[in-house]
């Protein structure tokens, strides 16, 4: 379980509201699995988790509603929603598509060297594979967010975070430890934006989201 007392400071380091610490404190519960989907909590017990009182925490619940990462009940109760193997693939289709955007904007936009650090570590990684999961997921993130920040186009960047955080949910720790392969499939990418092939950019992106897809399935049928 998470230490609240951790997870205190380290939100009393940043300038952060009560609402937005409220809810990157219950994004971290659902993202790293210490609430699974189809676990029910109130607003009260979280509240008192982080020493907080219910309005933040009603405000970061609402938000995470509007985000589909948590519904809330008609007596009030919070479940953590459970996302489906069908709706996976949707999101999967969409990630596709905005992803893919998100590469090509960034080749038009690239700068000198601005790749450079993400594009060694996914050489390292593809060099030196053997990871757990959660350092794997960090550097996967990281990443992500490269690619999305690189667009230069913010509402662009909310929908890509938004939709990956809604897919995390559902295979975070379900789906083939095939690190190597993934971080071939990002080195495409980086090298594409590096060179400023937008249209490689995009299609190296969509390749990785297709493998994305295609090693869920394969892990999903043979498990």
């Amino acid at each position: 379980m998470i230490d609240v007392a951790t997870k205190m400071k380290d939100t009393a380091r940043k300038p952060a509201s009560l609402t937005e610490q409220a809810y990157q404190y219950v994004r971290s519960l659902i993202l790293a699995q210490e609430l699974q989907p189809g676990e029910v909590f109130t607003e009260r017990a979280l509240a008192d988790q982080l020493n907080a009182s219910r309005t933040p925490m009603r405000a970061a619940i609402n938000r995470l509603v509007g985000e589909g990462l948590v519904e809330r009940l008609s007596n009030g109760t919070i479940v953590i929603k459970q996302v489906a193997i069908e709706e996976l693939m949707d999101i999967l289709i969409i990630r596709r598509l905005l992803e893919g955007e998100a590469a090509a904007q960034a080749a038009q936009r690239h700068t000198v060297n601005s790749v450079d650090c993400i594009l060694e570590k996914s050489r390292e990684l593809a060099r030196h594979p053997e990871m757990d999961f959660e350092p794997f997921w960090k550097y996967d993130d990281e990443f992500h967010e490269f690619v999305a920040n690189a667009s230069g186009r913010p509402i662009l960047k909310q929908h890509v975070q938004n939709i990956r955080q809604r897919a995390r949910m559902c295979h975070v720790v379900r789906m083939e430890k095939n690190f190597e392969q993934q971080a071939l499939e990002h080195i495409a990418v980086l090298e594409a934006i590096a060179g400023g092939d937008a249209a490689g950019a995009r299609k190296a992106m969509e390749v990785h989201v297709d493998g994305v897809r295609d090693r869920f399935v394969r892990w999903y049928f043979t498990s």
